[in-house]
């Protein structure tokens, strides 16, 4: 094999591999992608709750108020 074809070859396997790589980085990317959007939901899920926690705490803020006008 003469130089020019030996070189062809380099280049064609460093061209295999990054390929390869950037398959890597895509399937990385795909399941960063999956865990963030199960993420959001959980944040969403949480934001949910949290005000709905608030709401009760508010609704038990305001009973007291009122328990404690006619107890005076």
């Amino acid at each position: 094999m003469n130089d020019y074809e030996e070189r062809i070859e380099s280049l064609k396997e460093r061209v295999s591999r990054l390929m390869a790589a950037l398959e890597e980085v895509n399937f990385e990317c795909q399941r960063l992608e999956i865990i963030n959007s199960n993420l959001d939901f959980q944040l969403k899920e949480a934001n949910r709750e949290l005000n709905q926690n608030i709401a009760v705490l508010q609704a038990l803020e305001e009973e007291n108020e009122e328990l404690k006008r006619k107890l005076k």
